[in-house]
């Protein structure tokens, strides 16, 4: 599986935690391949358990760089593609911020429906990764 597959697949699993006050990482990972065919790989399914068990600080991470919105105010999908840029800028030494980014701009055009999400997330991003120098 390419490693953009298994960013989708990340970010479907995770879209779908979001739902959730207590998310099991390997139930949701079982039945979504149960009832919606979708793959996984080692990396999906780590990162999966990785963001789930830091997602306060990958949040908190986020906060200072939302302009004019909050965590809250943020649809489902920007959300989701901004925690997986974030872990994978700060846990993924294979992944550069661009590519991180990038991938996270292209997940909220393909599965958000306002279209300025992808602007603004993109704009999210890169004041975050300026910020680390």
């Amino acid at each position: 599986m390419k490693r953009s597959e298994s960013r989708e697949s990340l970010f479907l699993l995770l879209f779908e935690a979001s739902f959730s006050e207590n998310p099991d990482p390997q139930k949701i990972i079982t039945l979504s391949a149960e009832n919606m065919g979708h793959e996984t790989d080692e990396y999906c399914e780590n990162a999966f358990s990785d963001i789930l068990s830091k997602i306060k600080e990958i949040d908190n991470e986020i906060k200072p760089f939302l302009i004019a919105r909050t965590i809250n105010r943020l649809s489902k999908t920007a959300l989701t593609a901004l925690r997986i840029a974030v872990y994978e800028i700060n846990n993924s030494k294979d992944v550069p911020p661009a590519v991180a980014i990038n991938e996270a701009v292209e997940l909220v055009k393909k599965y958000d429906v306002d279209n300025a999400a992808a602007s603004y997330i993109n704009g999210v991003l890169g004041s975050y990764v300026k910020s680390r120098g």
